[in-house]
């Protein structure tokens, strides 16, 4: 039942939104330390928000998804 409850709430465009501001802020975050952190440290702190980004990018990709499966139930 819970899974239920979790896959309900992730299908829904509001929770793709936050989690790709989230997602977006935290690789922020990561090029920021990037910038003050010195070798061989930087790059680990490129690779995380290399890795924030392509959550972001994959959560946009679900939300645009979703909506077109949303619309194509609608106009049924």
């Amino acid at each position: 039942m819970r899974t239920e409850a979790v896959r309900l709430r992730l299908t829904d465009a509001a929770s793709f939104t936050v989690l790709t501001e989230h997602f977006r802020s935290q690789a922020e975050t990561c090029h920021q330390m990037a910038r003050i952190t010195v070798n061989p440290f930087k790059q680990g702190w490129l690779e995380f928000a290399a890795e924030w980004t392509k959550l972001a990018q994959e959560t946009e990709a679900k939300a645009e998804i979703d909506r077109e499966h949303s619309n194509s139930l609608h106009s049924d």
